[in-house]
């Protein structure tokens, strides 16, 4: 598993355009994923978002599977009441010193409880215009890419969305 300390390391080692004519996923994917233990708390996560300037990361176990993606998306709604305790008491959630309250308990949360356990990974190898399609039919904004098991990187909606309009609809 990859220590706190590690996060933000250039994990994989591609050389970018391998194939002019063949978008793959390698050649743009984000070579730094930033990786979380499970057991960081929802303050920790948040201060190394913003330290590394990205809005998702990717959730480890003790051995260093993957098991969850973490987004400020998560994160925000980490903060607010669910649907169903929405449901039963609305009039509870309308005041702002509630919500701020609520808001202030959540720095002690731990990412395994607010981290997506849905996950959509892909490899380097993938065609990048796979992944878009697929990206686009789950609702995901990033996607880890696995080697063998391994992150060795993540590839956001914008990569992939930057990526085909370059592509296939810029004149130059």
């Amino acid at each position: 598993m990859r220590a706190l300390e590690e996060v933000g390391r250039p994990c994989y080692k591609y050389s970018k355009r391998s194939n002019p004519f063949r978008m793959l996923v390698r050649d743009f994917m984000q070579q730094v994923a930033v990786v979380f233990p499970a057991s960081l708390t929802w303050r920790e996560a948040a201060e190394q978002l913003l330290k590394h300037r990205v809005s998702s990361a990717c959730v480890v176990d003790e051995q260093g599977k993957l098991v969850g993606i973490l987004s400020e998306k998560d994160l925000f709604r980490g903060m607010f009441p669910g649907y169903t305790e929405w449901n039963a008491e609305p009039h509870a959630f309308l005041g702002a010193e509630e919500l701020e309250e609520q808001a202030r308990q959540t720095a002690g949360k731990m990412v395994q409880h607010v981290m997506s356990e849905r996950l959509v990974t892909t490899t380097p190898e993938t065609p990048l215009l796979r992944v878009g399609g697929i990206m686009v039919a789950s609702g995901v904004h990033h996607v880890p890419v696995l080697d063998g098991g391994v992150v060795v990187g993540m590839v956001g909606r914008g990569d992939i969305y930057r990526a085909i309009l370059e592509k296939y609809f810029t004149t130059s």
